[in-house]
């Protein structure tokens, strides 16, 4: 999860902790319980990088530190964090890059994240997974099923999930009734404002 977060590979990870690429692969694949020494070198590569760990005696994981958020929006984060620990959010974008940043940014609201490379994809992690979702992003433009096609089944299929599509162009997009928009790039302190009632 947290090599994940910050979009590395086995090899940037490798290079950046001191390890073998090998040793990273088996400790993730469950192969290999690594040694104490070679962990703790991955831990504070990862921590250098924004990772944060959390340890707890019910729950652990990690999640981003975001440097874009100034003093106000962290305070905003923190404020709404705790309102909406227990919501999911399905995440549309067809390029993984986006996909990570959009996790990074949810994550500081204590928001579980579900992805999907397209559509098609959503459509099918809301038919199993619809009850505990409370609401989607999804960009505009994706090869096959559009954000707007996809925000129409939604509203239809599962009116109780709040849409919000992300797109960079302007203009009247036909939009479903009471689905919103967010423009590209992201301001983090409207990210924090169009998921703080979820």
């Amino acid at each position: 999860m947290a090599r994940a977060a910050v979009n590395w590979s086995l090899d940037q990870l490798a290079q950046k902790a001191g390890v073998h690429r090998n040793t990273i692969h088996n400790y993730e694949s469950g192969r290999y319980s690594g040694s104490p020494e070679k962990l703790r070198a991955v831990r504070r590569a990862l921590q250098g990088a924004g990772v944060e760990f959390i340890d707890g005696p019910e729950a652990s994981g990690v999640r981003l530190r975001s440097p874009l958020a100034s003093p106000e929006t962290a305070a905003l984060a923190a404020g709404v964090a705790g309102a909406v620990a227990a919501h999911q959010v399905l995440v549309v974008n067809s390029v993984p890059e986006v996909r990570s940043l959009a996790r990074s940014i949810l994550e500081e609201l204590s928001l579980g994240v579900v992805e999907a490379e397209s559509g098609e994809e959503a459509l099918m992690i809301l038919q199993e997974k619809a009850v505990g979702l409370s609401a989607v992003l999804s960009d505009v433009a994706m090869p096959g099923m559009d954000g707007v096609l996809l925000a129409n089944i939604i509203m239809k299929t599962w009116p109780a999930i709040k849409v919000i599509l992300s797109t960079a162009a302007e203009g009247d997009l036909n939009l479903p009734q009471n689905a919103e928009i967010i423009a590209k790039p992201w301001r983090i302190s409207e990210m924090f404002r169009l998921f703080r009632g979820i």
